[in-house]
C-alpha cells in the first residue's frame, strides 16, 4: 500500500518462490518436453522452435525474475499485502507463460532484426528498475523528507517504471516472432492507463498537493510528449 512504510517479508518471499517455480516451468516448456506435452493435451502437434531463440527467451525470463526479486527485497519498502502478492504472481505468470507458449515454437533463426527486441527489453528494464533505484536514493536522504521526487527519469514522465514495463514487454513480444504476443504489452498498457495511473493520481495529489499539481502540469503521465 502506497505511503505505508513496511518491509513485510512473508508476502515478498511467497511471491519470489512462486515466480521461481514459474521460471522452472518455463524452462521445461523451452528445453524439456513441455511444449510437446501441451500440444498433446490440446490435440495439436507442437515442435520446439529455433534453439537460439529459445535461449534468448529463457534469458529474458531469468532476467525478469532477477529484477523483480531485487525490487521485492532491495527497493520496495512500502507495505506489500497478500492481495497485492496474489496480483503480482498472476501478472508474472501472464508474462512468463504467455511469452513462452507463443515463442517456444518459433522456427525463425536469430538475426540482426532481433537486436531491436533485445534493445527494447534492456531499455524497459532500465526504465523500470533504474527509476526505482533513483527514487529510493532520493527518499533515503533525510533532507528530502516530504518532498516529491521529480528528477532524472521522472522528468520525462510521471511513471517511468510503468513505461518500462510496457517497453520490455514489447521487446519480449517481438522476440517471440508471434504477432499474437503483442497483445500482452497492449493489455499491460491498458491496465496502467485505466487502473494504476488513476489510483496513483489520487494518492499523490492528496499527499503532495501543490508539488504534485505543478509536476503534473509539466510532465506527461506515461509516454513522453504524448500522454
Amino acid at each position: 500500500m502506497h505511503g505505508v512504510q513496511e518491509t513485510s517479508s512473508l508476502p515478498r518471499t511467497i511471491w519470489t518462490i512462486a515466480h521461481l517455480l514459474i521460471v522452472c516451468a518455463v524452462a521445461w516448456l523451452y528445453f524439456g518436453n513441455g511444449i510437446q506435452t501441451i500440444g498433446r493435451l490440446a490435440g495439436v502437434a507442437l515442435q520446439d522452435g529455433d534453439p537460439g531463440r529459445r535461449v534468448v527467451l529463457m534469458a529474458f525470463s531469468v532476467i525478469l525474475f532477477a529484477r523483480m526479486t531485487y525490487t521485492a527485497f532491495g527497493l520496495l519498502e512500502r507495505r506489500f499485502d497478500w492481495s497485492e502478492c496474489v496480483a503480482v504472481i498472476g501478472a508474472v505468470a501472464f508474462y512468463q507463460f504467455g511469452f513462452a507458449l507463443m515463442g517456444a515454437t518459433s522456427t525463425a533463426p536469430l538475426g540482426i532484426s532481433d537486436l531491436a527486441a533485445v534493445s527494447l527489453f534492456a531499455l524497459g528494464g532500465y526504465l523500470n528498475t533504474g527509476s526505482e533505484i533513483e527514487r529510493k536514493r532520493f527518499k533515503q536522504d533525510p533532507a528530502n523528507k516530504g518532498k516529491l521526487y521529480t528528477q532524472e527519469l521522472f522528468v520525462l514522465v510521471r511513471h517511468p517504471n510503468y513505461l518500462g514495463d510496457i517497453v520490455w514487454a514489447l521487446g519480449w513480444a517481438l522476440m517471440t516472432r508471434n504477432g499474437w504476443a503483442l497483445f500482452i504489452p497492449a493489455i499491460a498498457a491498458c491496465g496502467f492507463i485505466v487502473m494504476f495511473i488513476p489510483q496513483l493520481f489520487s494518492y499523490l495529489a492528496e499527499r503532495y498537493g501543490q508539488q504534485y499539481r505543478e509536476w503534473a502540469g509539466r510532465t506527461k503521465r506515461l509516454i513522453p510528449f504524448l500522454y
